[in-house]
């Protein structure tokens, strides 16, 4: 036994030794590098990727084999703290200036997504999100309010210079000259706070075949939430016309049609002065009050678009589906003029919610800001399908959505590409996240009207004949005046877009090389 109790202590002993062995490696060298406050010269770094030339502004990441962003399965992303796969991400002071419409022009601003001093939620969101990026990233974020955010990228191109490294544009891509091609940054814009729809629609091959994008739109970008088309309704009218189906549950299920629209609008309806006609202007309830640009919303609904994206390439549904189309018109045409409803210009539209005289108004999701005081009970609901069969909603966005591009005079393409990525990462799970608790709990008055509004915003559709500004007035001309000549006018404009879509082909194709 004392023989047997020996070998087990040597044993052991041998075990305890074997184990220091293992934990006395040597420790490796932190390779990360100190912060290099040192403003380098030109013969510092080369043309092509030297850092920002501010004073504030030294090199970016030196992380510049991370191609990826994502996340792993089991991994629940907060939005708190740095995006898996980008850790080591330093950015070593470095000030992002980002150029944002400040709308004294149009009142369509954006610069509040960037940076605001406002005490309200999104503000404070804002801040919190621009706090974050620095604390986690070792940047700064700065906002360059204007309203001609494409003037300074022009002048930073064309001068030789780099005072902005991101910039909103309008709605019209035009050429994309001065412009990175975004499809050869290291992003993955399959991520969901990269706005895939968009991403889908806008990501065309060029006569080689290579895959471009030139504009982007991320939840940093709320704006382009607010410039989206759906129903705003009245809470009390809704009850008080005796309607009893659940508007929110027609909306689940997929039985919130043009039909049952067009049943609602009938049963709301009142004729307060007894003329026998229904009039806002004369003190009558209306079932639907919407401005002129309705029309796009209308026919949007459908699924259909006028231009499609294949694969990455732009095709012309609107002669190759000529008999859906039809269909589509037809019945826009039938819902729009109903004699419950009215086309106001926009300050009547609000001021019929805000009066409480309309059951339905369609107008951009932005409104919901314009009449958050008024004293009357609101929700929110998308376009209705045009049948049960019709597989999703989908939801026309304003002209006025500001998307983001990076002009050519970024001279790191890599510490561009880590910061965007990193921006609407945090964008969605604070900024995002805010946005909507506001639209859906402060501007309206249910918690219902917050799942509407993740539907909108996840069917929001995009159309390259917006793009293009091809001859998409000619067909809500047609449903505004009820005069479907669909047939006739695809005749005689098919190669005129067609040659449109191949002009722009050349222009994206000359831009990418």
């Amino acid at each position: 036994m004392k023989r047997i109790l020996a070998m087990i202590l040597c044993l052991a002993m041998v075990l305890v030794v074997f184990l220091m062995a293992g934990c006395d490696k040597t420790k490796p060298e932190d390779t990360t590098k100190a912060p290099d406050n040192s403003t380098p010269t030109q013969s510092d770094t080369d043309e092509t990727t030297k850092p920002q030339d501010s004073e504030d502004t030294t090199n970016g990441s030196d992380d510049s084999e991370n191609t990826s962003s994502d996340i792993p399965p089991e991994t629940e992303p907060d939005g708190l703290s740095k995006l898996p796969g980008y850790e080591d991400v330093d950015f070593r002071g470095q000030t992002f200036r980002i150029a944002a419409h400040n709308g004294a022009s149009d009142q369509w601003a954006c610069d509040y997504e960037i940076y605001s001093e406002g005490t309200d939620t999104l503000s404070v969101a804002v801040r919190r999100r621009n706090d974050l990026m620095k604390k986690l990233y070792n940047c700064n974020i700065e906002l360059i309010s204007t309203d001609s955010p494409s003037s300074l990228a022009l002048a930073d191109v064309t001068g030789n210079q780099h005072t902005i490294d991101m910039y909103a544009n309008k709605y019209n891509m035009g050429d994309p000259i001065n412009r990175y091609n975004l499809a050869s940054f290291n992003i993955n814009f399959e991520n969901p706070w990269w706005d895939q729809t968009f991403v889908d629609t806008y990501t065309i091959k060029d006569n080689s075949g290579a895959d471009t994008m030139w504009a982007c739109v991320g939840d940093f970008a709320v704006s382009a939430y607010r410039a989206a088309h759906a129903i705003i309704y009245n809470r009390t009218i809704y009850e008080t016309a005796g309607i009893t189906d659940n508007v929110y549950e027609l909306v689940k299920d997929k039985k919130w049609t043009m039909d049952k629209f067009v049943e609602m609008c009938k049963m709301a309806a009142t004729d307060n002065d007894g003329n026998s006609e229904l009039h806002y202007s004369e003190g009558d309830i209306m079932g639907w009050v919407r401005t002129g640009h309705a029309t796009h919303g209308m026919h949007v609904a459908s699924g259909l678009s006028i231009i499609t994206n294949e694969n990455g390439a732009l095709k012309l549904e609107m002669t190759e589906n000529a008999g859906a189309w039809n269909d589509v018109i037809d019945k826009a045409i039938s819902v729009w003029s109903i004699q419950e409803s009215e086309t106001l210009a926009y300050t009547s539209v609000h001021d019929a919610i805000k009066n409480g005289k309309a059951l339905f108004a369609s107008e951009v999701i932005g409104t919901l800001e314009v009449v958050k005081d008024a004293d009357v009970s609101l929700g929110l609901l998308p376009y209705p399908l045009y049948s049960e069969t019709q597989e999703n909603y989908a939801h026309y966005v304003d002209n006025h959505l500001m998307y983001y591009v990076v002009p050519t005079s970024v001279p790191d393409i890599d510490v561009i590409s880590d910061f965007m990525e990193l921006f609407a990462y945090h964008s969605r799970y604070i900024v995002r996240s805010a946005w909507i608790d506001v639209y859906s709990y402060e501007y309206c008055s249910d918690v219902d009207s917050g799942d509407m509004l993740d539907i909108i915003l996840d069917s929001r559709t995009y159309d390259p004949a917006y793009l293009l500004w091809i001859y998409e007035g000619d067909i809500s001309g047609m449903i505004s005046t009820g005069k479907n000549n669909l047939t006739r006018w695809a005749d005689r404009t098919a190669a005129t877009i067609q040659q449109s879509i191949s002009n722009y082909i050349v222009a994206i194709t000359n831009a990418n090389q």
